[in-house]
């Protein structure tokens, strides 16, 4: 029997259907024989009723009326509906689930409101509902203060709520849901034919996210690697593996699997409009001549180059007009 962590993100609770193939994932691990912990973002994005810009806008209308913990709270209400949701769902199919906060999960966090790092998590409320046979939906993003205050992660801070409870409980697997199949060399929304990974190690994951990648929170794998915690990114509405991150090498020192020297395009939007893109290179190996194709594809196009503060990344300023084009010219080029 193994102990999962699930994390559904808001594409992934947006609607009934995407709820569906939830308990679908959630029923095929019990019916596996295995343990089953959920961790839920707020449900859809901006515009849907409970996405946590939603509830943000709401404050707008009181310009300098709401301070860092005020909106910290607000911002966790979407979390704290779709557990509730989420668990009433799992009832009704037979499945017996319960709804936690930060406080009866008991998730500890320090540091400052809007990007606040998981501190100690006690575990206790979580291993007694499982040892019930019940599954725990507990809610992302958020943690309680020293002084008992609810302060967030940060954006995507759920992937991170996922890892630390992972981690308290010794689970064997958290497994990162999305409307993707897995982690892409390139957003898949700029250039639909990037290939997607098999494997990626936690400090190349780290700093893929850290560029600007979206598909993981970057803090989630440095939290990862200091536990050991395996993670896979796994696809929502199909039944494929995913891309697994883990260590770099075994217990006995040995590559545990390949990965490729151009590991993928960061993109991230940037003032006025445009999209920074981050070529990122393996480290321990040498990207030059690679830097120097991309340097060269941007010159050709137009598009600035950008500093980064990594000798092993190349970085771009580029309009919204070029970048799907200058994304694709990137990975057809550095990727073979």
């Amino acid at each position: 029997m193994s102990l999962i962590v699930q994390k559904f993100g808001g594409t992934s609770l947006a609607d009934a259907a995407s709820r569906e193939m939830l308990v679908r994932k959630v029923a095929a691990e019990r019916a596996a024989g295995n343990q089953v912990v959920l961790v839920v973002s707020a449900m859809g994005r901006r515009g849907d009723p409970y996405a946590t810009d939603t509830l943000l806008d709401l404050l707008k209308a009181f310009p300098g009326g709401a301070d860092a913990l005020n909106a910290d709270l607000m911002a966790s209400c979407g979390e704290v509906i779709s557990a509730c949701v989420i668990a009433a769902l799992l009832a009704s199919k037979g499945i017996a689930a319960t709804p936690m906060t930060a406080y009866t999960a008991g998730f500890g966090v320090s540091g400052a409101f809007g990007d606040a790092d998981p501190a100690a998590v006690n575990p206790a409320r979580m291993r007694a509902a499982l040892a019930s046979g019940i599954v725990p939906v507990v809610t992302g993003f958020q943690g309680v203060t020293p002084d008992g205050d609810i302060a967030t992660l940060g954006r995507g801070g759920s992937d991170t709520s996922a890892v630390a409870i992972g981690a308290a409980l010794g689970a064997d697997f958290v497994d990162i849901y999305k409307d993707v199949p897995g982690v892409a060399v390139a957003d898949p929304r700029l250039v639909p034919e990037a290939p997607y990974l098999d494997f990626l190690d936690y400090d190349s994951m780290f700093r893929l996210a850290n560029h600007g990648a979206r598909v993981l929170h970057d803090k989630s794998a440095l939290l990862a690697k200091a536990a050991n915690l395996r993670m896979r990114v796994r696809p929502t509405f199909d039944e494929g593996e995913g891309t697994l991150i883990g260590p770099a090498a075994d217990a006995e020192g040995q590559a545990a699997r390949p990965v490729p020297s151009f590991l993928g395009l960061a993109t991230s939007p940037a003032e006025g409009g445009s999209v920074r893109m981050v070529a990122v290179f393996a480290e321990g190996t040498d990207p030059a001549a690679k830097i120097e194709a991309a340097n060269a594809l941007a010159r050709e196009a137009g598009v600035l180059g950008q500093p980064c503060g990594d000798s092993h990344a190349a970085a771009f300023l580029c309009s919204k007009e070029k970048s799907a084009a200058f994304a694709s010219a990137l990975v057809a080029a550095l990727a073979g």
